[in-house]
């Protein structure tokens, strides 16, 4: 794997409600990997070409976050400088795997894996298929850079095992299943409509950016627990994510519409769980599986599956 170390100081644009915000995080966490790519070629990723000359683009196939003590994302906060240990990989030519482990400035000890159950630490993990942008997000094909050498990025061993956990997630609609004693806070799934923003939700090259998946599911959270007189508006502003997985199986063009359903339940403990799927509306297709789970600020907290 390819090392690397940065620092992060967390202001205004990083945090929400006092906590490190997620969207901002994953952009940030995504944002070292594609470096990694082009720094480990020579090439920016955003120069990266084909041979029939069509941009190269790391698209994100699956997202981790774990490793979080129980207050989630609220351990970090404004003011916080972050130290960020980063190792990333390649399977073949077209795939990728990367580890971003999150330490403050202060904490002695950076040396343990960043898979390694012995010591466990906040951590993303953010898996990356190449493909070349064709006519629009019905059009990506795995791909290779020409006018970049991948095999500068270190070899692993083995295909990341995300690969299969998508495939699986993709199947049963979520990535965990709600544990023993867990109360649905609703009966099925329940649909929220989302319209895309050009202005806001599309990254550089025209395409839903990955990390806004979460505001998307976020925001149909809300939506739904705005009118469930069991959660006051505080609760509801200050639900902090714990751990996160979210597999990615398409996009959308920025004027579709996003269709979100959503499963929840309270979790023993406290804690709130979440299943989304996001569907584009214009054909149907599901596009995204989330599984999250959340602390409602003041309630009992007992992190659920961090890092499985």
């Amino acid at each position: 794997m390819r090392r690397s170390r940065s620092s992060l100081q967390l202001g205004m644009p990083h945090t929400r409600f006092h906590a490190l915000g997620e969207a901002s995080l994953l952009a940030h966490a995504g944002d070292l990997q594609w470096s990694a790519l082009g720094e480990a070629t020579g090439v920016p990723a955003s120069r990266q070409r084909d041979a029939e000359g069509r941009p190269v683009y790391a698209s994100f196939y699956y997202v981790e976050i774990g490793g979080l003590p129980p207050e989630g994302l609220a351990a970090f906060g404004p003011d916080d400088r972050v130290e960020i240990a980063s190792e990333v990989g390649r399977f073949g030519r077209s795939m990728m795997d990367g580890f971003h482990r999150l330490h403050r400035r202060d904490d002695p000890d950076s040396s343990s894996s960043p898979a390694d159950p012995a010591r466990e630490v906040p951590f993303l993990r953010l898996s990356n298929v190449l493909v070349a942008l064709g006519g629009g997000p019905d059009d990506l094909r795995i791909a290779t850079p020409a006018n970049a050498d991948v095999e500068r990025l270190p070899s692993l061993p083995a295909e990341p095992d995300s690969y299969r956990t998508v495939k699986l997630a993709r199947a049963a609609g979520r990535f965990v299943d709600p544990p023993a004693g867990a109360e649905p806070l609703w009966e099925g799934a329940r649909r929220v409509d989302y319209e895309i923003n050009p202005d806001r939700d599309v990254n550089g090259v025209g395409l839903l950016y990955f990390a806004n998946f979460v505001v998307f599911t976020d925001f149909a959270e809300r939506r739904l627990l705005h009118g469930d007189d069991r959660f006051t508006p505080f609760e509801i502003d200050r639900r902090v994510t714990v751990a996160r997985r979210i597999g990615y199986y398409g996009n959308a063009r920025p004027y579709d519409r996003l269709e979100i359903e959503c499963d929840a339940w309270r979790v023993p403990g406290g804690n709130l769980l979440f299943a989304h799927r996001v569907f584009r509306a214009s054909d149907g297709r599901m596009i995204a599986v989330s599984s999250v789970e959340k602390h409602l600020e003041g309630s009992p907290r007992d992190p659920l599956g961090r890092g499985r």
